[in-house]
């Protein structure tokens, strides 16, 4: 039975080693660029060479990211640094960008590729696409149920399922939260986790608005995954990598997490059972958690999924305040505490945190506390009687795990085999599953006077390898009897052996590339056009009314229904395909790429002028340009594109509400059913909602027909005083995108929007 491979994450050389000596089998990490955590330690060029040359003397292999979408002006570094990586060693590269993706299959054909959760791909139609282009592995949107994992495992291509770690609340790869607020794009590897801010629910009924209450205010923040009590369930369903988060998170989680994930997988192969105790769960805790969730692997929703009372780390409660001074405040215990470990005192404006380094017992300075002691802290403001303490750090579990991440905890096994023969040189073999050894002494064994050797004396000497990364599982001894040879020189051709070999493990099979030439693509541009996106029936009626010959719906019941008296009407898919392509429409990801299609949508993140060919040569029509292009960068990725291609038609929204989020949670469910009923169609009355941020900010909520959240930007899109710019730019589909505008305002926009194009 092929087992499953535990995939870890380093963000730095030591999580790296901390990876790899607790028992991963492949790591994850990144370069100096082009990787989704721009803020990480990274590593540069020599220290990726020595992080794959050290991965591989242990057998574990190393994914690098690249999953990033990459501007036109970016591509040949990129390409120039992909190359380093081949050339060093990598074992595959993790990729979102759809038209890097085709280059590196062309400049390097085997190069091993995995698709990226970043590339969207939660549907069986998009891992064919991902088998039709030769990609290895695709990494399945954290929204995938395990029932779909179970159907999705015959596809023939290797499934990476997230199974701990921070959750994203919106599908990966169509998030646009940080960059229409803060312009740090989480698609270019500058997330600023816009999630993890307050917000308030707002309901508008009639024109009137009002705050809906809510347990917490924190409503776009999850809580963290933690599958380890379901380990066989996921091993059953066919994953064939369960990958843990963590490339920002210090060595001593990556070493503690990749070990528990260890210890439970190798259990299952060994028919025994891991038990998740509250010792295992509390080492967790305390390490890093926002509250621990199955997630959507178990359809979870509301308070099971979401942690709305705060966004970070809360550790575990440790005690409660029982008294406030001056300038302490007294805890009483239930759990330890040291000098060294950090805390959080929940307060009702602002949590207060802090290392403590004065720890006073009886009025006494201390280093430790018991449970069932009362201490003395220092007071920061804002504690209260009965406010819980959390401890988020404890300095006694950072050590033991430092000591358990260091270098030399595993080894690899190895066999061996000593051949003595008089007069002949020492013969000593080494091999593991994949390379043998052998070294030849310089002496020759002679017969002895005194003292012959023996097997254990022999086996004993060439067992000691200390603290190199081998081990021997058997040594075989052949030994012509009454030799001599000196022990000294056994050690020495031990250590020799064991260095070849370690050499052996750590070369870089030499890789040469045999690239493919780029296809010219060629396709003719069309006259200019408008294409407009509505909602509902009375938006539909207004546009053609309005003379749009180009009108698109979303929702199935409505296409099916105006279709009869619409002919022409376009049906735009979901981004989140749930169901199959049965007719030429908008597509919005991968999946939709093996059927016919009218335009690729910008969910397929359109950011260079090599994804739009590969766009175009998947064959289809029209492609969206990202909607994080500005009109500048528009210009010039279509500039770029007809340096090298002929034609092309290329779209932009220029009016109109996009999203920034598509989420399987609900915020409006869950406040006003946390979660429990799905399909609540809460959303769906003539209420409206939105989110407020800090400043005010309204942020529309929309569900679709598969109860699939949409959170819009709170402001609109509009570039309609710079259409000229637009056609000069070479873009010749115009859309426009109408969510609540009512039927004056459709007429209003769209009549200026021909007018200004005549």
């Amino acid at each position: 039975m092929k087992k499953v491979e535990l995939l870890a994450p380093a963000g730095s050389m030591e999580a790296l080693i901390a990876a790899v000596q607790n028992g991963a089998d492949a790591v994850y990490l990144g370069g100096a660029h082009f990787g989704a955590r721009a803020s990480a330690v990274n590593f540069n060029h020599e220290q990726m060479r020595e992080a794959i040359s050290y991965a591989h003397l242990y057998g574990v292999k190393v994914y690098v990211t690249v999953n990033t979408l990459i501007r036109d002006e970016e591509l040949d570094a990129c390409l120039d640094y992909i190359g380093t990586l081949y050339e060093a060693g990598a074992d595959a590269l993790i990729i979102q960008d759809l038209g890097l993706m085709n280059c590196v299959r062309h400049r390097y054909p085997d190069f091993e590729l995995h698709a990226s959760t970043q590339m969207h791909i939660h549907n069986r139609a998009g891992l064919k696409m991902l088998k039709k282009w030769g990609i290895k592995r695709g990494v399945l949107a954290r929204e995938t149920p395990l029932e779909l994992i179970k159907e999705l495992s015959d596809e023939g291509i290797d499934l990476e399922v997230f199974v701990y770690g921070a959750y994203c609340v919106s599908y990966s790869g169509q998030c646009l939260m940080s960059s229409s607020i803060g312009h740090r794009s989480g698609n270019r590897g500058e997330c600023a986790q816009s999630c993890r801010l307050p917000y308030k629910l707002i309901r508008e009924t009639n024109g009137s608005q009002s705050v809906v209450e809510t347990q917490g205010k924190y409503l776009l923040s999850p809580k963290d995954l933690n599958t380890l009590s379901i380990v066989d369930e996921l091993i059953e369903v066919g994953i064939d990598s369960f990958k843990i988060e963590g490339r920002m998170k210090r060595p001593e989680y990556v070493g503690l997490v990749t070990a528990m994930y260890r210890e439970a997988i190798d259990a299952y192969y060994a028919k025994k059972v891991v038990h998740v105790d509250d010792a295992k769960l509390e080492a967790m805790q305390k390490l890093f958690n926002r509250g621990f969730t199955l997630g959507h692997l178990k359809h979870k929703l509301g308070n099971e999924l979401m942690s709305t009372i705060r966004p970070n780390h809360v550790g575990i409660e440790i005690g409660q305040i029982v008294a406030v001074n001056k300038d302490k405040i007294s805890v009483k215990l239930h759990h330890e505490l040291n000098q060294g470990d950090g805390i959080r005192i929940l307060c009702e404006n602002e949590d207060v945190g802090y290392v403590v380094n004065y720890l006073y017992k009886d009025r006494l300075l201390v280093n430790h506390a018991d449970a069932g002691d009362i201490v003395e802290l220092k007071r920061m403001g804002g504690e209260r009687i009965k406010a819980p303490v959390l401890k988020t750090s404890d300095v006694r579990q950072l050590n033991e795990l430092g000591k358990q991440n260091q270098d030399g905890r595993r080894k690899v096994k190895l066999h061996g085999k000593i051949i003595l023969r008089e007069h002949e040189p020492v013969i000593l073999q080494v091999w593991d599953d994949q390379y043998k050894t052998e070294i030849l002494s310089d002496q020759l064994v002679e017969r002895a006077v005194k003292t012959p050797l023996d097997e254990e004396r022999i086996k004993t000497q060439l067992m000691k390898t200390g603290n190199t990364p081998f081990s021997f599982i058997d040594i075989s001894v052949e030994l012509e009897k009454g030799m001599t040879f000196p022990i000294s020189a056994l050690n020495e051709m031990r250590r020799q052996a064991l260095s070849s070999h370690a050499q052996k493990r750590q070369a870089i099979c030499l890789r040469i590339p045999n690239p493919q030439p780029m296809p010219r693509i060629q396709n003719e541009a069309e006259a200019l056009s408008l294409i407009v996106s509505c909602m509902n029936e009375e938006q539909v009626n207004n546009a053609y009314a309005c003379g749009i010959e180009k009108v698109t719906v979303s929702e199935r019941e409505l296409y099916n229904r105006l279709k009869v008296t619409y002919p022409d009407l376009i049906f735009s898919y979901p981004r989140i395909m749930k169901h199959h392509y049965d007719i030429p429409g908008i597509i919005q990801e991968v999946g939709g790429l093996n059927h016919e299609s009218i335009m690729a949508g910008s969910g397929l993140n359109c950011f260079n002028a090599q994804s739009a060919a590969f766009l175009f040569a998947s064959g289809v029509r029209t492609v969206q340009l990202s909607l994080e292009c500005s009109l500048a960068q528009c210009a010039a990725l279509i500039e770029a594109y007809r340096r090298y291609h002929e034609g092309g038609n290329f779209a932009a929204l220029i009016y109109g509400a996009y999203e920034n989020m598509l989420m399987e949670a609900c915020p409006v469910n869950m406040a006003l059913s946390d979660g429990q009923k799905q399909s609540c169609r809460l959303c769906k009355g003539n209420d409206r909602y939105y989110l407020q941020d800090q400043k005010g900010q309204h942020y529309p909520l929309r569900g679709d027909e598969d109860c699939i959240m949409h959170l819009y930007h709170s402001e609109k899109r509009d570039w309609r005083p710079q259409l000229k710019e637009c056609q000069q730019a070479g873009i010749n589909t115009l859309l426009v995108n109408f969510t609540f505008e009512k039927a004056d305002e459709v007429k209003r926009i769209l009549n200026e929007i021909r007018r200004d194009l005549q």
